[in-house]
């Protein structure tokens, strides 16, 4: 797993092999994209889902971690961070033993996903950038 997914193929060989995911950065609000996004993975997957947030004590019924550290390393690590964050979440997902980020779309300039995906490719992790993961996984796992 360790080069940058960039096209459909690629992403669905990745989302067939996911056991276990995380979302980083869920939050506790039904508003948001994390929350609404978690509760379809936790309703929709068969997938091991893990909630990650140090200011979230409880969502969707499940407590939260407080750092990837804190949950067994998951096959793909679902961001829902700032782009100004996602440098250290690409260490953090590293050094947590996880194998690929899953960037939200939209959020960032082409430079900054760019820049992030190469730092990704260079830890050794599989990236994707600029997909709609409910969309994918639908495609490719339903």
């Amino acid at each position: 797993m360790g080069t940058g997914v960039l096209d459909d193929a690629a992403v669905g060989a990745l989302l067939t092999r996911v056991e276990r995911v995380a979302v980083l950065g869920v939050s506790d609000r039904f508003t948001r994209p994390s929350f609404r996004l978690a509760a379809y993975l936790l309703d929709r997957t068969a997938w091991v889902v893990d909630l990650v947030n140090p200011h979230v004590v409880e969502t969707l019924g499940r407590l939260c971690a407080p750092a990837l550290a804190d949950v067994p390393p998951p096959d793909l690590v679902v961001v829902f961070r700032a782009p100004a964050a996602w440098d250290g979440v690409v260490d953090e997902v590293a050094a947590a033993g996880g194998a690929a980020v899953w960037l939200p779309s939209g959020v960032a300039d082409e430079d900054a996903t760019a820049r992030t995906l190469a730092r990704a490719r260079a830890a050794g992790l599989v990236a994707v950038a600029d997909r709609d993961l409910r969309a994918e996984h639908q495609r490719w796992c339903a």
